[in-house]
């Protein structure tokens, strides 16, 4: 005869635990991590609705992203990839009858492949001349609602036409110049994932060194670098700095039992890297933020590098970025920073050395030639350095200082 074994049965078993709507899940997120959580209010008070949460916090960069633009914007924070395009970053030469300036031409784009040439002015897209001060609002238009593009453009008095298809452009972060005799690496952001697959914007550095080590002095050029992801902007100060502290965060976390509790780490430099050598300037303007501020901070204070222009942003705080139930993002600020010598530069910005009355190429030449840093004096001009960029992101939409996103 068959014994029978009973069954562990609860004779009330326990219902399930609801799952969170999109609001409260929200909520939950601002009181625990949010830097500032002393402001979050009593549920009742936001009426459910998750775009009250994030309505009148004094952060200006912790924001929800619902999830028809989650997508997008988490492409933005990522990559480097710009959809739809044809590969040409353009400046605005507002004295000029047709004002559109091809200032580069990104690699392996449609605009690359067809070998439009830099420096050239456009004339025209889609048969429709491009004068005045409405011709770059004309430009994206054309662009954005055509997947072919036709484009004149004019340089040294010669005009051609290219026959264009959009593609997503894959686009490098840091960009290799030589103006009047003068090495410029040009540090755009920090991001993960460039034109450096593998290692994103730390890799293109990386290369970079390693290409133009025996040049006798390098320009660092991050005007208008507004950040990027943390452990980027670190770990390409690590890249110039044999040892010592990078930079110092206090951040909050959330323990097993649902506690606060605020933690200090530090980022601290590591020996053998290809810019360890070697004399650099740095140059910054007040558009220099967030992950920008803490790399121009790493390298001066470790390094004794130069720091020429003028007074930094001032974003000495971080963000997490958390997917939401409903796919939004929540990017929280929840963290904020000292330089290695412990200064906190929220609000503040950094210092230069050396005041620019004019953020130009000639404020660095002018030292260059003053302080006698190269053997042959450097030519005071860039016939574009007034002309101004075309398009900018709204500053910081999406934080500046994201450490990473977490499910």
């Amino acid at each position: 005869m068959l014994s029978t074994i009973p069954s562990c049965v609860l004779d009330n078993p326990v219902s399930e635990v609801p799952v969170p709507s999109e609001f409260d899940y929200n909520y939950w997120l601002l009181s625990h991590w949010y830097l500032h959580n002393e402001e979050i209010k009593d549920s009742s008070f936001y009426e459910g609705k998750v775009e009250n949460l994030y309505k009148n916090l004094s952060d200006p960069y912790t924001q929800y992203i619902p999830p028809i633009k989650s997508e997008e914007i988490e492409g933005q924070i990522n990559t480097s990839i710009v959809a739809g395009d044809i590969g040409v970053e353009l400046l605005l030469n507002t004295q000029n009858e047709y004002p559109l300036f091809i200032y580069r031409v990104y690699p392996s784009s449609p605009a690359s492949n067809a070998e439009i040439e830099r420096y050239s002015t456009i004339i025209s897209i889609n048969g429709i001349d491009l004068k005045g001060n409405e011709a770059y609002t004309t430009y994206q238009k054309e662009l954005s609602s055509h997947k072919n593009i036709l484009l004149t453009v004019k340089k040294n008095n010669v005009l051609d036409t290219f026959s264009l298809k959009k593609e997503n452009v894959l686009i490098p972060t840091i960009f290799l110049d030589t103006i009047n005799s003068v090495l410029f690496i040009s540090i755009e952001t920090f991001k993960p994932y460039t034109w450096d697959q593998v290692n994103g914007s730390l890799g293109e550095m990386r290369s970079i060194l390693e290409k133009t080590k025996e040049v006798p002095l390098r320009i660092l050029d991050l005007r208008n670098n507004l950040g990027g992801h943390l452990n980027q902007c670190t770990g390409m100060a690590d890249l110039f700095v044999s040892e010592g502290i990078l930079s110092t965060r206090t951040y909050k976390q959330v323990n097993a039992n649902g506690e606060t509790t605020l933690f200090t780490s530090t980022d601290t430099a590591t020996s053998g890297d290809p810019g360890e050598q070697g004399d650099f300037l740095l140059f910054v303007n007040h558009n220099t933020a967030s992950c920008g501020e803490i790399f121009t901070a790493a390298v001066a204070e470790n390094r004794s590098f130069t720091i020429i222009g003028e007074k930094t942003y001032g974003k000495g705080v971080g963000q997490n970025t958390w997917k939401t139930k409903d796919n939004g993002l929540a990017i929280i600020t929840n963290m904020f920073f000292k330089t290695p010598n412990g200064l906190i530069y929220n609000k503040q910005g950094i210092q230069p050395d050396v005041v620019c009355d004019q953020v130009s190429y000639n404020c660095i030449f002018d030292y260059i030639n003053t302080n006698a840093l190269l053997k042959a004096k450097t030519k005071n001009s860039v016939y574009y350095d007034s002309f101004l960029r075309a398009s900018s992101s709204s500053s910081f939409s999406f934080g500046g200082a994201i450490e990473y996103i977490l499910e």
